[in-house]
């Protein structure tokens, strides 16, 4: 079923002929140009996992919404499937962002770029880029970068190290992706073998089919390599939201402290749960979503 007020669209990608399947919310009842929030989902994620909640919210408030598939994931164009390329999803929100200020719909003096967890990396990346002009921007539970994790004689990181090279190797050969699970049962090999990790993608995911829980090993590398937000801080000069949960064992609240002290315009929100209790339907809901609207009533007013 179409949320009320949504449509679904498709916006050419920089790869001919892949278009990112997108869904458009507009308000009702105000003539436009709206101010825009350009939305996508974090590792191993896609739309239908919890963002209509935050665009039908936004929407209500006003605020129209963008909320997009990158290329190869959900029911955007592309292939390898289910691979993660981080500049290539940089790019995605760049090519989202570019289609909205060609739309007299949206104002393109108003964008806001939205993100979660590994995608809020992204959204702190893009902040920093002064091209984009950005009004504001929305980090959640944000992936903050790490170093390259240093060698460790553990089943896991083998494991990890050995698929990880071979998927590389296969993509070089143009070869079918070597995958493994985003999250698994403890124990057992997956992207992200942290507590809760099975249960919080199980609160935001309806239908089973709606997350495939499969991943490119290459991830191991593409990750601490090319998706280092931490480079970039220094050069965000606009108002960001950072909001980061106490409890994440995912993205852990003190690299997000951290990094919060290392851009002069963040406002660091806390809230009390684990990565996924932001969404509709857990704990910290009502405190995130009336946090967010609070910074954007004040940085990209109605």
């Amino acid at each position: 079923m179409t949320a009320p007020g949504r449509t679904s669209i498709s916006i050419p990608s920089l790869t001919p002929g892949w278009n990112l399947h997108t869904w458009s919310y507009i308000p009702k009842g105000s003539p436009g140009p709206h101010p825009v929030i350009v939305m996508a989902n974090g590792l191993g994620c896609n739309k239908l996992l919890g963002l209509a909640a935050y665009a039908e919210e936004f929407t209500a408030a006003g605020y129209a919404c963008l909320v997009f598939d990158y290329r190869r994931w959900g029911s955007s164009d592309g292939t390898r499937r289910n691979s993660v390329y981080v500049a290539e999803q940089q790019e995605d929100y760049r090519t989202v962002i570019k289609y909205a200020r060609q739309q007299p719909q949206f104002d393109p003096q108003r964008v806001i770029a939205w993100g979660f967890s590994f995608s809020g990396g992204h959204v702190l990346t893009l902040a920093g880029d002064p091209a984009l002009n950005l009004v504001a921007s929305i980090s959640n539970n944000a992936y903050c970068g790490r170093s390259f994790p240093p060698f460790q004689f553990n089943r896991w990181y083998i494991t990890s190290f050995i698929l990880g090279l071979l998927d590389l190797i296969a993509d070089f050969l143009h070869l079918p992706p070597v995958y493994i699970p985003v999250v698994a049962p403890p124990g057992t090999m997956c992207a992200l073998p942290v507590p809760g990790a099975p249960a919080g993608f199980a609160s935001v995911t309806e239908k089973p089919k709606d997350f495939p829980n499969q991943i490119a090993a290459s991830i191991f590398f593409r990750s601490p390599l090319h998706h280092r937000p931490q480079d970039t801080l220094h050069l965000i000069r606009r108002p960001i939201l950072l909001i980061a949960a106490k409890r994440d064992y995912i993205c852990p609240a003190a690299r997000i402290v951290e990094t919060s002290r290392a851009v002069a315009t963040a406002k660091l929100v806390e809230v009390p749960g684990d990565h996924f209790d932001i969404f509709r339907g857990s704990a910290n809901w009502e405190e995130a979503i009336r946090t967010q609207l609070a910074f954007l009533r004040k940085y990209a007013p109605i």
